[in-house]
């Protein structure tokens, strides 16, 4: 009988450690696999471009076409995006323009817009019907003055917009970076 005693208390005992082995692995086995968290960088990438070419003729009281257009390509970031104008030679006395709407003007020939995050290439004209007026004021006298021809040049800048809250806080940032 003691016999009997001890086999079943070793048949219990080998159930209840069965019973602890089994939970401990079933814990084991039902833990979660990792979630990997993977940080890239964002992205803005431009192209500036135009077609109708870059030297025009100062052909007082003309109309000439002029297209630089500014690309923001597909998957890019939200952005503030910039075009700046500058100016040499006197342009000014030569030629007009007005921007495409759309644009603000931010100072010393900055333009600015916000512009979405982006699935598809999204383009941007510059000026106002792809368009630049030689004035009807330059005289014969005026073009012999000429000693450096006047140029407008056209550049294409953009920041994204996340944590930036103004299109001038955006600009100090380009600005910072181009002196670099």
């Amino acid at each position: 009988m003691l016999k009997k005693k001890i086999i079943a208390s070793l048949i219990v005992l080998g159930s209840l450690l069965t019973f602890f082995v089994g939970t401990t692995l079933a814990y084991f086995i039902s833990a979660s696999k990792p979630l990997v968290n993977t940080f890239t960088v964002g992205q803005i990438q431009l192209e500036l471009t135009e077609t109708t070419g870059t030297d025009y003729a100062l052909v007082p009281g003309t109309t000439v076409d002029k297209d630089p257009k500014i690309t923001v390509k597909s998957g890019s970031e939200a952005c503030w995006l910039f075009v700046q104008l500058k100016k040499a030679n006197g342009v000014d006395d030569y030629v007009s323009y007005q921007m495409s709407d759309g644009w603000t003007a931010l100072g010393d020939g900055v333009y600015y817009r916000s512009v979405a995050k982006t699935q598809e290439d999204a383009a941007y004209t510059v000026l106002k019907d792809n368009q630049i007026t030689i004035k009807d004021t330059i005289t014969e006298e005026k073009m012999s003055l000429i000693t450096s021809m006047p140029k407008l040049t056209v550049y294409a800048y953009a920041v994204q917009s996340d944590n930036v809250a103004t299109a001038a806080e955006a600009w100090t940032i380009m600005q910072a970076n181009l002196q670099e």
